[in-house]
C-alpha cells in the first residue's frame, strides 16, 4: 500500500491527468443542456462532440484514445478478454486506433543518428523527411537503398518508452490494489493481466522484435513462394529503428483495386485461410493481427503480403491439442466433452456449480449444433462460450484467448474476400490432421520417452529427498510455511473487539464500585472509560458495517 502511494506520489501530474480524463468520460451522464456552458465545454471530444451523446463503451475507447499509447495498447489487449469485459466492449475497444502527430524532421534525424550511427543521408540514397504514416508507437518514412531497393523506415517517436514505463508502473500499483481489496476483481489476476500486458507492449517497443519475426516468418515460408514477408535489413535496423522492404500492392480492402485486377476472391481468401494455420498448427508461430489493412495482394501473380508483424502469438503442443479438442468435442455436439474440456482448460472456482455450468454448455451446443447445416459463425459461436465462462467465473489463459480471438479474425477478414467462406471445414482438416500425428507411433514413442526421462529421475531423486526430510525432522529443522490470504483484517478486528469488551466491563466495574476519585458519587475514571468504550464499540460497529 505504501508503495503504491509512493509510486502515485512520484507521478502527481500524470495521475491527475488520468483521473481528469476518465472523469471527463466516466461522469458525463449529469452533463446536459441545462449545464452551464462554462462546464458542457470541459465534457467534449476533440473533435467537439458532447461526450454525455455516447454510450459507455464508446466513451471507454475515447478515454482511452486521449490517454495515449499505453492505454490504447491496453485497450486493443482488452478487446481480446470478452471473457472478462463482454463482447459489447470487446467490440468498441478493438476499433482503437491512434492518430498520433508525426515527429518533425529533426527529430528524426536525431534518433536515427543515434540509434544507427549515421544520417539518413548518409546511409540511404533517399529519404524523405515527412512520414508516410504515424502511429502510436512509432511512424514509417519512405527511403531508398543504394542499389535502388525501396524500403520504409520505422521511427519509434521520441519519448515514447520513458512515458509508457511510467504508465505500466502505474498500471501495476492499480492493479495491485485492486486485486488486494476486491475479491471479484482478484478472480481475474489484474496484476498477472497487467504482467502480461507490459511484457508485450515493452517487446513492442524494442523493434528488435519485429525484425526477429520478420526473418522467422520469411524462414517458415522461404518453399512458399505465393506468401511473401517484407524482407528485413538488420544492418539498418536497431532498438528504435527498423528497416524493411516496401511492399508493392494493395490491401485486400480495396474491393475495387481487386476486381479491376481480375483477382479470384474465393481463392486468395483460401490462401489467405490456409496460410494463418500452417502459422498456427505447424509452425506454432503466428502473425496475430490478421485484420484486412494488413493484407495485401502482390500483382503481378496475386501472391499473398503480410505486413506489421510485431504482435505475434506463439503455440505449444498443448495449447494446440486443448484448442483442437474443444472443436472437436463442439462440432461433435458432445456436451460432455466440451464441458470437461472448458474445466481442463480454465482456472476454475471452487463454487463453480457445475450442473447450471453444464446446462449452459448444453444449451449452447444445441443453439449452434442447429445452425451447422447452413451459414455457421465460429465467431458468433465463441461469443456465445465467453458468456458463459464469465457467467461462471471462469478464467481463461492468455494464449488460448489470444489465438481464440485470431480464429475469429481469421474467419472475418476471409469472409470479407468470399461471403461463403467455411472456417469449419479448414479446422476440421487441420484437426483431423493434428489428431494423427498426436497419435503417431512417432509422438507415442516419443511421449513415452518422455514419460520414462520423468520417472527416472523421480526414482533418482525420491530416496535422497526422504532421507533429507527424515534427517531435517529428526534435528527439529523442518518448518511449515502456511499463508492465510485474507485472514490479517478479520483478525485486527477481533482484537480490537477484545481491547473494546475489556475496556467496557472495566469500567463497569470501577463505576459499581464507586473507585475514586469521584463526583456525586460516581467513579470519574469508570464513567470516562465507559464514554471511551462505547466510543470505540459504536466504530468497530461502524467499520463491520461498512464491511
Amino acid at each position: 500500500m505504501i508503495s503504491g502511494i509512493s509510486n502515485f506520489k512520484g507521478n502527481v501530474k500524470r495521475v491527475d491527468e488520468i483521473i481528469r480524463v476518465l472523469a471527463k468520460y466516466g461522469l458525463a451522464e449529469w452533463v446536459s443542456d441545462s449545464t452551464p456552458g462554462f462546464i458542457r465545454r470541459r465534457f467534449v471530444t476533440a473533435e467537439g462532440a458532447a461526450v454525455s451523446d455516447f454510450a459507455l463503451e464508446v466513451r471507454i475507447r475515447l478515454a482511452l484514445t486521449e490517454l495515449g499509447t499505453t492505454f490504447i495498447k491496453l485497450g486493443q489487449m482488452v478487446s481480446t478478454r470478452a471473457d472478462i469485459v463482454g463482447p459489447e466492449l470487446a467490440e468498441e475497444l478493438a476499433a482503437l486506433q491512434a492518430d498520433t502527430p508525426a515527429d518533425p524532421r529533426d527529430v528524426v534525424y536525431a534518433m536515427i543518428q543515434t540509434e544507427l550511427g549515421a544520417s539518413p543521408d548518409t546511409l540511404f540514397a533517399w529519404f524523405d523527411p515527412h512520414a508516410l504514416a504515424s502511429a502510436s508507437v512509432g511512424q514509417v518514412h519512405a527511403a531508398q537503398l543504394f542499389d535502388g531497393t525501396n524500403v520504409v523506415v520505422k521511427v519509434q517517436h521520441a519519448g515514447i518508452e520513458e512515458k509508457v514505463r511510467s504508465d505500466l508502473s502505474l498500471m501495476a500499483t492499480v492493479a495491485g490494489l485492486a486485486e488486494s481489496n476486491s475479491k471479484e476483481l482478484a478472480r481475474y489476476h489484474p496484476s498477472d493481466t497487467v504482467d502480461e500486458f507490459a511484457r508485450g507492449l515493452l517487446r513492442e517497443l524494442n523493434f528488435h522484435t519485429e525484425l526477429n519475426n520478420l526473418l522467422r516468418f520469411a524462414h517458415n515460408f522461404a518453399n512458399n513462394p505465393g506468401v511473401h514477408f517484407p524482407k528485413a535489413y538488420p544492418e539498418l535496423s536497431s532498438r528504435r529503428v527498423l528497416t524493411m522492404e516496401r511492399i508493392e500492392g494493395f490491401s485486400i480492402a480495396n474491393r475495387e483495386r481487386m476486381e479491376t485486377d481480375g483477382i479470384d476472391r474465393v481463392a486468395f481468401a483460401n490462401l489467405f485461410a490456409s496460410t494463418m494455420m500452417q502459422m498456427i498448427f505447424r509452425d506454432g508461430f503466428y502473425h496475430a493481427d490478421p485484420h484486412p489493412g494488413n493484407i495485401f495482394v502482390l500483382p503481378p501473380a496475386a501472391e499473398l503480403g503480410m505486413l506489421d508483424c510485431g504482435k505475434v502469438g506463439r503455440v505449444d503442443e498443448q495449447t494446440r491439442d486443448d484448442f483442437i479438442g474443444i472443436v472437436a468435442s463442439f462440432l461433435s455436439g458432445d456436451v460432455e466433452a466440451l464441458t470437461n474440456q472448458l474445466i481442463e482448460l480454465c482456472e476454475v472456482p471452487i463454487d463453480l456449480n457445475h450442473n447450471a455450468y453444464r446446462s449452459d454448455v448444453a444449451d449452447f451446443v444445441g443453439e449452434f449444433r442447429d445452425t451447422m447445416g447452413g451459414e455457421f459463425d465460429i465467431g458468433a459461436a465463441f461469443e456465445s462460450m465467453f458468456v458463459i465462462i464469465r457467467k461462471h467465473h471462469l478464467a481463461v489463459p492468455p494464449r488460448v484467448n489470444m489465438l481464440l480471438l485470431v480464429i475469429v479474425q481469421i474467419e472475418g477478414t476471409a469472409r470479407q474476400l468470399d461471403p461463403d467462406f467455411d472456417l469449419t471445414a479448414t479446422l476440421k482438416s487441420y484437426g483431423t490432421d493434428l489428431l494423427k500425428r498426436r497419435f503417431s507411433p512417432q509422438q507415442l514413442q516419443r511421449e513415452a520417452a518422455r514419460s520414462l526421462r520423468d520417472w527416472n529421475r523421480l526414482l533418482k531423486a525420491l530416496p535422497r529427498e526422504t532421507v533429507n526430510l527424515l534427517e531435517r525432522t529428526q534435528r527439529g529443522e523442518l518448518q511449515i510455511h502456511v499463508q492465510q490470504h485474507g485472514m490479517q483484517q478479520p483478525l485486527d478486528r477481533l482484537a480490537y473487539g477484545v481491547v473494546v469488551a475489556a475496556l467496557l466491563l472495566g469500567s463497569a466495574l470501577l463505576w459499581a464500585l464507586a473507585a475514586p476519585p469521584t463526583l456525586f458519587g460516581i467513579s470519574i475514571v469508570g464513567a470516562l472509560s465507559a464514554v471511551l468504550g462505547l466510543v470505540l464499540a459504536a466504530h468497530l460497529l461502524y467499520l463491520i458495517w461498512r464491511a
